[in-house]
């Protein structure tokens, strides 16, 4: 008696998805997450992001009354935090080295080149407002992405990702409100 095989064809995609798809073998960095996939926030998190909230309006309220223009003093903002972040990797890349943490060092190199698209573009575009939500976007993806891929290589998670990756949201959403007032 013959067997009857069986074939199952998947349902065609819809284009959005399939575009999305296509966007992500080239490099997850370059897929906008929908809404449901956006990560859980821990409880802190928003009372975190309140204060990088309070922050980036301090810093930006001091560039204004530096004279810088207003666009320009929004993407000075972004260049500073940009800075503090790779001080910060950079920081805790010296420690793991001077202690001998080979693998913890690893990590944080690869959270260093993850955005170190973010600390060379923003200089070279100052008051382009568009350009620096897009490359802070685009470094915090990158840092979702590589952390995501590291936690899967070395189980424990490093702090250092989280919080750069909070204060990546957190400037994100301050210049995107900036962008919409602006506008």
């Amino acid at each position: 008696m013959p067997a009857d095989i069986l074939t199952l064809h998947p349902a065609p995609l819809p284009p959005s998805e399939a575009a999305r798809r296509r966007a992500m073998l080239l490099h997850p960095s370059n897929v906008t997450p929908r809404a449901s996939d956006s990560s859980l926030q821990e409880p802190g998190s928003a009372r975190q992001a309140e204060e990088l909230a309070a922050r980036f309006d301090g810093l930006h309220q001091e560039m204004l009354n530096r004279g810088l223009p207003a666009r320009e003093a929004l993407t000075e903002v972004a260049r500073t935090a940009a800075r503090d972040i790779w001080d910060g990797f950079a920081l805790r890349l010296r420690r793991h080295r001077a202690a001998g943490e080979q693998i913890d060092a690893n990590v944080v190199a690869v959270a260093l080149a993850s955005i170190q698209c973010m600390t060379r573009a923003l200089p070279r575009h100052p008051g382009d407002l568009d350009y620096a939500a897009r490359t802070v976007s685009t470094a915090r993806r990158r840092l979702q992405y590589n952390g995501g891929l590291l936690h899967r290589l070395h189980p424990h998670r490093n702090p250092a990702f989280q919080e750069a990756v909070a204060t990546l949201q957190s400037l994100e959403a301050f210049l995107n409100n900036r962008q919409r007032t602006a506008a």
